[in-house]
């Protein structure tokens, strides 16, 4: 991470698709190539996003959220790229499924909802208002050791790859 974006000063580092400033726009973009792990920045007609980076006496602070017009193939070449794990491969790895189930929810709970109701429930909750509901036809894919105190997620929902992330510590 850049360390111009986190110098602990109490205050908020804001790019987002509406952006009027060219450079702010410019620099917008090289964050979500870096985050989708796309090989150069650029405008895509449709694309949505709001990147909050924060960081002073409280620790850091980020939220990110893209949306992104994708077709199934091009979410399934950054999904690979990415390294990324659905959500089935999250609770098969022995050394990852705890905190998989804590973070997205129900692990106290005696009888869970089905993974698939967790993860949407999840997704629901952590979206921007500018990105699609998930419904029973998502494909979410999580980034490997995702946890509580930083996770980051990518899902497809209606021609559009969105990615949630958050950092805190």
């Amino acid at each position: 991470m850049s360390s111009d974006l986190h110098p602990y000063d109490d205050v908020e580092r804001r790019f987002c698709d509406a952006d009027e400033d060219p450079s702010r726009r410019q620099r917008g973009l090289a964050l979500v190539a870096g985050l989708l792990g796309l090989p150069a920045p650029r405008r895509v007609e449709g694309m949505r996003y709001d990147l909050r980076y924060y960081s002073g006496g409280t620790g850091v602070f980020d939220r990110h959220h893209v949306a992104l017009p994708c077709d199934a193939a091009e979410v399934d070449a950054i999904v690979a790229r990415l390294g990324l794990a659905t959500p089935e491969d999250a609770v098969a790895d022995a050394g990852w499924r705890e905190e998989f189930e804590w973070f997205i929810g129900g692990d106290d709970e005696e009888e869970l909802p089905p993974l698939r109701a967790r993860v949407e429930a999840f997704v629901a909750g952590e979206r921007a208002d500018f990105q699609p509901a998930p419904d029973e036809r998502a494909r979410v894919w999580f980034f490997r050791g995702s946890n509580v105190n930083a996770w980051a997620l990518v899902y497809e929902q209606d021609g559009r790859l969105c990615l949630i992330a958050q950092e805190h510590g």
